[in-house]
């Protein structure tokens, strides 16, 4: 499981670091030019595992400072709502006005559902009104489960 932590981050690039300018330090003592130092398998290696590291520092860091910012905007919106809770007189009348709306938008909603519920009433008979009283009940609980069928065995002859 790849390591979240910036120290742990940081040492592996250290650790990356030491190891390439190890090899870089064995290819020049060989005396390999520069060229071929740079097509040296290891050498990419090293050079792609650092910069690999270097962009999960940059995430780390990102998170950080998001992390930071959003406990400022909390702790900010908390200092809001504690300036509007001191202050609830002039902002108490429009609320009212708000939920008194809100209200009677839910109302007109209501009426339809129950208009369409009374006309499968009317239209259907008595016997079948208390099948659907018990249908409501049924479509609460989980459907009955169905058996499961038997895996059929090889015939052996």
């Amino acid at each position: 499981m790849p390591s979240k932590s910036k120290n742990v981050r940081l040492e592996q690039r250290r650790v990356f670091e030491k190891k390439l300018e190890l090899r870089l330090q064995q290819l020049v003592q060989k005396g390999i030019s520069k060229e071929k130092v740079k097509k040296d398998p290891l050498v990419k290696n090293l050079r792609a595992k650092i910069r690999e590291t270097n962009i999960r520092i940059k995430v780390a860091d990102k998170f950080v400072s998001r992390t930071k910012e959003l406990a400022q905007a909390k702790v900010q919106k908390i200092a809001d709502l504690a300036k509007k809770e001191s202050e609830p007189a002039p902002e108490a009348k429009p609320k009212q006005k708000k939920q008194s709306s809100a209200s009677e938008k839910a109302e007109p909603k209501k009426k339809p559902a129950a208009e369409k519920e009374q006309k499968p009433k009317k239209t259907a008979p008595a016997a079948d009104a208390e099948p659907e009283k018990q249908k409501p009940a049924a479509a609460d609980e989980e459907p009955p489960k169905r058996p499961r069928k038997k895996k059929e065995e090889p015939k052996e002859e």
